[in-house]
């Protein structure tokens, strides 16, 4: 049965039953919590609400595990992860100070920091402040992270720079009332990107570059490069992948329908029940049409309607290596920051180095969905001495197949939904692959997620691990249930179960046991994803019982 929307009014009168999470947003909007923030930081952590534990989530403000250890969780918001030097030496001074001295980077291109007290959250706010970085709407049911992508305004591969189209989008749903109840979370992902790297497929609300074919006068991109758009994609326990709307949009088109559709989601969305309230939801029973037919009902235009998308192939990379830029004599360098962990003050430091070796006045970070960071506009006489630096700073700017594709939540350290641990255990395992599979050179996706929300993204992963429990000699151990073939692109799809419970220890010898069978029955040229597509889970299985117990040896082809 679908749920039907509540009417404000019957809300407001008490003739539907709500939600917890409802009932609170109808009490007080989120947004005015930053009060009550404030007053907390004087009484302290034995004073706060229920309630309010709640509504600070929209301040990026979230309780860490256990739940009464007195500590939080703080998420920034970062629109499309850009940040300067300045900003990137001031979250690295709170990180030392508050932080216990690290923070990570997230799938949404922001910084959380964790170890934090209620007391300290004001001083917290106002050294972001002083540098232009807010956290509202970092959590909560409010506009998260707006994501694009992080070689944005530099690719010359790129269609279009959508830097000024996602600015704009996160300008008008950051801190907003008119936003700041909507049904739950709502993710948005703004790029021009030729490769779609931002993730359309599985945001809420996915804008991407778009050229399409026609005879235009030399130079008019504005007729031929604009802007597509998706809706409808999502995680978590239930994933969907985005439905793409019939539109050709102009840049100046982008921000007037994201409006109408988040307008579409407020209004209509699903509230009566939690686990069906994400826009997905509603994008699947409305259909596409519907939804457009709505869309162009909130506009004063038409969207110039459009049917042919060249969907790329392969869109899981966050441009890391060193590039030459579209701005002549500039390069990029993409540094590899292994599950997204930063110590030991190298956010500060890589915010010197871009101060130190960028074009004058253009220094600049961006942070990217896989966890890693690019410093842009370094001069092309600088990088020798960049790398020099970094190299002594122990940061890697060429990472191996196995950093490069690895992707972690938070897992059971700090997260309270976690069931095992997953970003130690990702350190620990690029470093045993490295030792134990460097045989194998080909790019492969390793994600981690420790419970069903999918923070890590398991499920489009090429091997994607989400978090378990198992018993062993009478213990209970972490453990995980192993998924492959996931993708985005022309080809997308979710990944399968492959198999259940494999012991958080023998993780490692899992995987290259799996990329030992695949390297041994790939077809020349064949992805592993391609590989998962045309061999059955049964196949796979009874290859691996059959290695002989050191594993095999690889590189011996059927």
């Amino acid at each position: 049965m679908i749920d039907v929307n509540p009417d404000f009014a019957a809300v407001k009168q008490g003739l539907i039953p709500l939600t917890p999470q409802e009932r609170i947003k109808q009490q007080k909007d989120g947004l005015e919590v930053i009060h009550d923030i404030y007053r907390y930081a004087k009484t302290g952590f034995a004073s706060i609400a229920e309630d309010d534990f709640e509504r600070m989530k929209w301040f990026g403000v979230y309780r860490q595990k256990p739940k009464d250890s007195g500590y939080f969780m703080l998420r920034t918001k970062l629109p499309g992860g850009q940040i300067d030097a300045a900003q990137a030496g001031v979250i690295s001074q709170i990180t030392d100070r508050f932080a216990h001295g690290f923070s990570d980077i997230t799938t949404r291109q922001t910084i959380q920091l964790h170890w934090l007290r209620i007391e300290d959250i004001p001083e917290i706010f106002a050294e972001l402040e002083s540098v232009g970085i807010t956290t509202s709407g970092a959590c909560g049911d409010d506009t998260r992270n707006v994501v694009g992508c992080p070689a944005a305004g530099i690719d010359p591969d790129a269609i279009l720079d959508g830097t000024p189209e996602l600015l704009e989008v996160s300008r008008g749903m950051t801190n907003n009332p008119e936003f700041s109840n909507l049904p739950r979370k709502y993710k948005i992902s703004v790029s021009g990107c030729s490769i779609h790297c931002a993730q359309p497929d599985i945001n809420c609300v996915g804008v991407f570059g778009l050229r399409r074919d026609m005879e235009s006068p030399p130079g008019d991109l504005e007729t031929a490069r604009g802007y597509g758009i998706k809706v409808g994609g999502g995680l978590s326990s239930s994933p969907h992948m985005a439905q793409t709307l019939p539109y050709f949009l102009r840049p100046v088109q982008v921000w007037p329908v994201v409006r109408a559709i988040s307008e579409i989601f407020r209004d209509h969305g699903y509230r009566l029940r939690r686990n069906r309230a994400r826009f997905k939801f509603l994008v699947a029973d409305w259909g596409i049409e519907r939804v457009a037919g709505e869309i162009e009902a909130r506009l004063d235009f038409k969207p110039e309607r459009h049917n042919s998308f060249d969907v790329p192939k392969d869109q899981e990379t966050d441009h890391l290596g060193i590039h030459p830029q579209v701005q002549p004599g500039l390069c990029w360098v993409g540094i590899n920051i292994t599950g997204g962990r930063i110590r030991d003050g190298q956010l500060g430091l890589l915010g010197g180095l871009a101060a130190k070796y960028c074009a004058p006045g253009r220094d600049a970070i961006r942070l990217t969905n896989k966890q890693n960071l690019l410093i842009l506009n370094v001069q092309e006489a600088n990088v020798l001495s960049l790398k020099r630096d970094l190299d002594a700073a122990g940061l890697v700017y060429e990472p191996s197949n196995f950093r490069e594709g690895c992707v972690s939540c938070t897992g059971i350290e700090f997260c309270n939904l976690a069931v095992a641990e997953t970003k130690n255990r990702m350190l620990a395992l690029v470093e045993q692959l490295e030792e134990t599979s460097g045989w194998y050179k080909d790019k492969i996706r390793i994600h981690f997620s420790g419970c069903p929300s999918s923070c890590g993204q398991h499920q489009i992963a090429d091997i994607g691990f989400r978090g378990a429990r198992t018993k062993i000699d009478g213990e209970m151990v972490d453990a995980y249930d192993a998924f492959i073939g996931g993708r985005l692109g022309s080809n997308r799809r979710f990944n399968e179960l492959l198999k259940g419970k494999i012991v958080a220890r023998d993780v490692h010898l899992f995987i290259d046991s799996l990329l030992k069978v695949f390297d041994s029955r790939r077809k020349p040229g064949e992805t592993f994803a391609e590989f998962c597509d045309r061999t059955s889970r049964e196949e796979i299985l009874a290859a691996l019982a059959a290695l002989p117990a050191d594993g095999g040896k690889p590189g011996a082809r059927s």
